[in-house]
């Protein structure tokens, strides 16, 4: 399967619509792959110098393709999204609904690990941002796909719902990080142990019935506006 396509963001294109220059093109390129570098050893407040020195190019020249500091966190943003639909593509591909869904978690589980950026702005800058609302509907739909064929092999608990994936996915994130902060940081594959707790929980065996239902994915979205206040 190939890699997962980035999608055209600022500075993609100039004024005219014209295409860059090949040079030009590779420049982009350097600053995107150095940003998600950066974003993910340090987070959303990583310096803009510093990505453009890791880049090898100029702060202008980082400036030309993405105009604000905000659009490239944008467009490593979608760098995610992209890797997370090539996972769920590949899951919906296997006739093993379990493998898929699983897959699919590791997945989202192991970009949260990795990229420290990722993290901290995949919920705010979320709900804030009209092109990555698309993203995340795209998401859900998918996600959606995953656990009704998963209920309906028996694989997983009757009442599990794809809106009670990023509140799991989420705890999961934040435990692991605060746990990595300490002073003794924990093990960087500690989230493999949780995602197996979590594994584990989602599965019909030993499934008691819980106390309210999940929530929709209004309901959810409006939360997420309201907690990123947007």
């Amino acid at each position: 399967m190939s890699s997962p396509a980035v999608h055209s963001g600022p500075g993609e294109h100039d004024h005219e619509s014209r295409p860059l220059r090949a040079d030009a093109r590779r420049n982009r390129e350097r600053v995107l792959e150095a940003a998600s570098t950066v974003f993910a050893e340090e987070g959303i407040e990583a310096s803009v110098a510093e990505i453009a020195r890791r880049a090898g190019v100029g702060v202008g020249t980082l400036f030309r393709h993405f105009p604000t500091k905000h659009d490239l966190l944008l467009a490593t943003l979608e760098v995610g999204f992209d890797e997370i639909v090539v996972a769920v593509d590949e899951a919906l591909a296997t006739d093993d609904s379990w493998a898929g869904l699983a897959h699919v978690l590791t997945v989202c589980a192991e970009i949260q690990a990795r990229d420290r950026g990722f993290l901290d702005a995949v919920g705010p800058e979320l709900f804030a941002e009209p092109s990555l609302q698309l993203r995340n509907a795209e998401r859900m739909e998918l996600l959606t796909r995953l656990v009704e064929r998963a209920r309906a092999d028996g694989v997983v608990r009757d009442d599990l719902r794809a809106e009670d994936l990023p509140f799991l996915l989420s705890a999961l994130g934040g435990a692991t990080r605060t746990c990595g902060n300490t002073q003794q940081a924990a093990p960087t594959d500690l989230w493999r142990r949780y995602l197996g707790i979590i594994l584990d929980g989602i599965r019909p065996s030993g499934a008691t019935p819980l106390p309210v239902s999940a929530p929709t994915l209004e309901q959810l979205t409006a939360r997420c506006r309201s907690a990123s206040g947007s």
